[in-house]
């Protein structure tokens, strides 16, 4: 399919759902019969058998494609979203399937919602012992059991059950989808569940009773463990349900923002848009890299949950008290966001979901039963010290043998060993280091690792700057950089520390080479993820090359964390970390020597 034929269709979709379906939203939501002439509006325009091959008659959307139109319904209606996903779930089983005379039968008429199919399989992704099972008869399988979950009761004419063979792995066949009884086999459903959001789907759950299922109407045989790795192998397949919604928290939020026209509300709408671009950026960049790992879209999943709960969290609290009124859009879009947060969920999506909800930096004061590293170096003579720092010079000035202690004087600059760097090193009339309250040095920290992106470059790549890439791959990884922590910049430089020449690496003009941070990474660090303080294992939070200490001051237009000459940060995790600064209260200082503690782990 060409990509003008593809965008014909989203074009059709978004203008469908727009004139028709968003002016209904709320009560689709509630309403199985307005829910069921919205799904059939999409049949009327063949929209329903987006993954269905042309030959068979459908539109054979590519996976991107499909994607966009996933989202742009959950835009507008999250029920509708969730309703028609089963079916063309149920499509694309069949498209997948061997049986001609089944596919004959039922794809022709799915586009274009004349046949309309459910599913009902989530239960075998359940542990333990098998809760419907399918035993093996002459001319096909008996099954017995219960299937917990089935949507779109009076919408859908028959769905696709799944149930657990004798050797482990699942038949899948269908069968109908209202009470039927034929000879001693029975399929009873339940009354719909009351459901929080979307409870115009129609969910029930079905018992099955010696149910004969003819082998003319299996779809399929999968082995044992098919659904974990298809679940694996299709995680971010989801996201786009979730972003969808995540977009119609923004609507509401535009909406207010156009009304009320507050500052706060528009700052709100900026950096939640923004972040919701660069989630949907990196799903995008996911996809299409081979070796994208499945931790990595693991946390890109979490991701778009956390998000997307944030965003209709923040259009309930712009929509004020009439958020309460359960026809109100932001309501309907806060439930589907709860929906969206446990669809397909499998326990890796529920603990990935948690360790973003649940941030490191909430129990960071905690450290009994942590381990501590000095992340300081020694303070000796001879240590790498900046063109014009004083001399670290030790003077002894009372012996043991002579006057019963030891005791020495010691010199050094404000800015030497490692150290921090106070806001009164740019700032004439700012705040000095011994007016930093003792809160505020103590910190939650993660640590960004790019020496593994220098290390074989560091004789012709030595100014390498963290970008905001960088803090983005790390993002997908280990999930969004916590509110209030600070930023440590892993470079390798550490170990040049012994060798003052290779530390400040000059050049024969007298020019410095070494990483830092760039000012845009840190602009955006500042602006989007709300840091305290950043830190680096070289001299400077600015590159050697800077000699204007852009990023210096920039963060130092408050009194913020600038750590430089840091070391170990190679022993610490990417994040769980808590940094505790023991600076000396110099009056008036610019800074100080630093004893830095790093506190992780359990």
């Amino acid at each position: 399919m060409s990509f003008s034929e593809i965008s014909h269709i989203l074009d059709i979709t978004e203008s469908y759902l727009i004139e028709k379906v968003a002016p209904q939203a709320s009560e689709i939501d509630r309403d199985s019969t307005l829910l069921f002439n919205a799904l059939k509006g999409l049949g009327e325009l063949n929209l329903l058998g987006l993954r269905v091959s042309e030959n068979w008659g459908g539109k054979a959307l590519t996976e991107q494609g499909y994607g966009i139109f996933q989202q742009l319904v959950a835009r507008y209606s999250g029920a509708i979203a969730f309703l028609q996903t089963q079916h063309q779930s149920a499509a694309s089983m069949l498209m997948n399937c061997d049986r001609t005379s089944s596919k004959s039968e039922y794809l022709p008429y799915m586009g274009s919602g004349e046949v309309l199919l459910g599913v009902g399989f989530s239960h075998i992704r359940r542990p333990g012992k098998p809760i419907i099972t399918a035993i093996p008869v002459s001319g096909g399988y008996q099954l017995n059991g219960v299937v917990p979950w089935v949507t779109g009761w009076g919408i859908f004419q028959k769905f696709i059950i799944a149930a657990t063979l004798p050797s482990g792995g699942a038949v899948f066949g269908i069968v109908p989808f209202q009470d039927t009884e034929l000879d001693e086999g029975k399929i009873n459903f339940s009354s719909p569940a009351e459901l929080a959001a979307m409870q115009s789907t129609n969910t029930v759950s079905a018992t099955v009773s010696k149910w004969f299922l003819p082998q003319e109407k299996v779809v399929f045989i999968k082995p044992a463990g098919w659904i974990h790795e298809n679940d694996r192998k299709n995680i971010l397949r989801a996201t786009s349900l979730t972003t969808g919604c995540a977009l119609a928290g923004l609507d509401v939020i535009k909406t207010t923002l156009e009304k009320k026209s507050l500052p706060f509300i528009k700052k709100a709408f900026e950096s939640l848009e923004k972040e919701l671009n660069q989630c949907c950026d990196s799903i995008s960049r996911a996809r299409q890299n081979p070796n994208t790992t499945f931790n990595e879209k693991l946390k890109l999943r979490a991701w778009t949950i956390d998000l997307t709960n944030r965003i209709a969290h923040a259009a309930v609290t712009v929509s004020s008290g009439a958020a309460n009124y359960t026809h109100h859009s932001a309501q309907r879009v806060y439930r589907e966001a709860l929906v969206f947060t446990v669809s397909g969920q499998t326990s890796a999506i529920m603990e990935a979901t948690l360790d973003r909800l649940v941030p490191d930096f909430r129990d960071s004061y905690d450290f009994l039963g942590k381990k501590v590293i000095h992340l300081s170096h020694v303070i000796e003579p001879g240590i790498p010290q900046w063109e014009g720092d004083p001399p670290v010079e030790f003077k002894t000035v009372a012996e043991l043998g002579k006057d019963g202690y030891y005791l020495r004087q010691f010199t050094m600059g404000e800015h030497s060993a490692t150290h921090i760097n106070a806001a009164k090193s740019f700032y004439e009339k700012s705040t000095s280091i011994d007016e930093y309250p003792a809160e505020s040095l103590v910190t939650p920290a993660i640590v960004i690792n790019i020496a593994n992106k220098i290390s074989n470059k560091a004789q012709l790549e030595p100014d390498y700057l963290l970008r905001v890439a960088d803090v983005e791959e790390w993002e997908i990884i280990y999930g969004q950089v916590p509110y209030g922590c600070t930023v440590l910049l892993y470079t390798g430089w550490q170990e040049k520390w012994s060798e003052a020449e290779a530390f400040f690496n000059q050049d024969s003009q007298g020019e410095m080479h070494f990483p830092g941070f760039s000012y845009d990474a840190v602009k955006f660090l500042l602006d989007e993820r709300q840091i305290v303080g950043i830190g680096i294992d070289t001299h400077g939070v600015d590159s050697g090359k800077d000699t204007d200490f852009s990023v210096n001051k920039l963060m130092l237009e408050e009194p913020r964390i600038v750590l430089e000459n840091l070391t170990n940060l190679d022993k610490l995790p990417p994040k769980g970390i808590t940094l505790v600064i023991g600076t000396l209260r110099l009056a008036g200082g610019s800074g100080s020597p630093v004893g830095v503690l790093g506190f992780y782990g359990r």
